[in-house]
């Protein structure tokens, strides 16, 4: 038994790296420097607006295209908004909330007779995650009932992947934005709730 040991850890250099958690080496990623809170913030814009670029794109091929060409007639309609507008009101919700309050359970003695802050400041993030998640979850279910199972062709089956791709950039968008906003100084970044 100590001889597979031994053998273990000259394979994976365990006793160099102790402070490794994972067997398999994984990579370290660069110091980004002062300015990656301000990058990645950028970042969630740029992905908002070719989120919203993609949609508008097939909106307007939609309404410019020839149907003489002998295809079925199929357009881009309010059915294909409303996954992109209830993305967009996620990201609002969650881009609004105050991070302090999720973290405390801090009390309000107002009128409300001493309600917690920090519960009414997590159902709003559900509820704007659950917008995020049902906007990303319609447009699939868009591409599939209106534009895969008709079989219109692949060229209109792109008008609904760009509806999907567009609640795709707007839920990275949002978590992006999440992760840069929730950072206490300009070196940290924190994942947590």
């Amino acid at each position: 038994m100590r001889l597979i040991e031994q053998d273990m850890d000259a394979q994976w250099n365990l006793r160099e790296h102790h402070k490794r958690i994972c067997l398999f080496p994984i990579p370290t990623i660069p110091r980004l420097g002062p300015k990656a809170r301000d990058g990645a913030i950028y970042l969630s814009g740029a992905l908002f607006a070719l989120g919203w670029w993609f949609f508008i794109d097939a909106v307007v091929r939609s309404k410019n295209w020839n149907y003489d060409d002998g295809f079925k007639s199929v357009s881009v309609e309010f059915v294909d908004w409303v996954p992109g507008i209830c993305s967009t009101l996620g990201m609002i919700v969650v881009s609004c909330i105050d991070k302090a309050a999720l973290r405390g359970d801090t009390f309000s003695f107002s009128s409300g007779g001493g309600t917690s802050i920090a519960w009414r400041a997590r159902v709003y993030l559900f509820v704007g995650f659950a917008l995020m998640a049902g906007g990303l979850a319609g447009s699939v279910s868009v591409l599939c009932i209106k534009y895969i199972l008709p079989d219109y062709g692949e060229i209109f089956t792109f008008w609904g992947i760009c509806n999907v791709i567009q609640n795709a950039a707007i839920m990275s968008s949002a978590a992006i934005l999440w992760v840069a906003q929730s950072t206490e100084s300009e070196y940290q970044y924190s994942f947590a709730i």
